[in-house]
């Protein structure tokens, strides 16, 4: 079967007006669960590139000043993630106390493989029993819970951008079923060159 080649038409320009409404969502979400659970956020881990405007906004909106970014990035030629920042070149990294987590914060979560693997660096970095908060803006539904060992998640815009979910199971969900998620900050040329060359089957 021929896969499908996506072009600008398939392409959802989120605004920024758009994108307001989704980061106050997901702190309301947030601020919800952190405080009925008694609990603070320590640092704001953003994975980048996706996830860098969103944890700046996010780190404004709960005063949490310290950042630590991740970068992974999708190689289609070799249909895996390369670890392009990682933790372990920060130095002298303060205690992350058990009343304290860590929000991880990523832009458009597709499979939930980038997300795993940003989980799996921050465990190695602060311990197994570190608490891990994971955000996304937009997220696959048929995905919507594929990281583990984070005691709470949350997004603001359900998606259909693997197509496993079929026209009729959008509609009920009200998903749209063939658009893909592009950021303001985004360039559209770009994404679908990346879109077209993953292999999401």
């Amino acid at each position: 079967m021929k896969k499908y080649r996506y072009t600008e038409k398939d392409l959802d320009f989120i605004s920024w007006k758009r994108i307001d409404k989704f980061v106050e969502k997901i702190y309301r979400d947030v601020s919800a669960y952190i405080s009925e659970n008694n609990l603070t956020i320590k640092y704001i881990a953003p994975i980048l590139r996706g996830g860098g405007v969103p944890a700046i906004m996010l780190s404004h909106m709960f005063n949490v000043v310290d950042m630590l970014p991740i970068q992974l990035k999708y190689d289609s030629n070799k249909n895996d993630v390369n670890v392009k920042i990682d933790l372990s070149g920060y130095k002298n990294l303060d205690y992350v106390s058990d009343n304290q987590a860590i929000l991880l914060v990523e832009g458009n979560h597709c499979t939930g493989k980038t997300a795993n693997m940003a989980v799996d660096i921050i465990r190695k970095t602060f311990g197994e029993k570190i608490k891990i908060i994971y955000v996304s803006l937009t997220r696959d539904y048929t995905y919507k819970n594929s990281v583990e060992d984070v005691i709470y998640t949350t997004w603001a815009m359900s998606t259909n951008e693997t197509k496993n979910l079929t026209e009729e199971e959008c509609k009920t969900l009200n998903i749209n079923y063939y658009l893909i998620s592009v950021y303001p900050w985004e360039n559209a040329k770009e994404e679908l060159e990346e879109i077209n060359a993953y292999d999401i089957s």
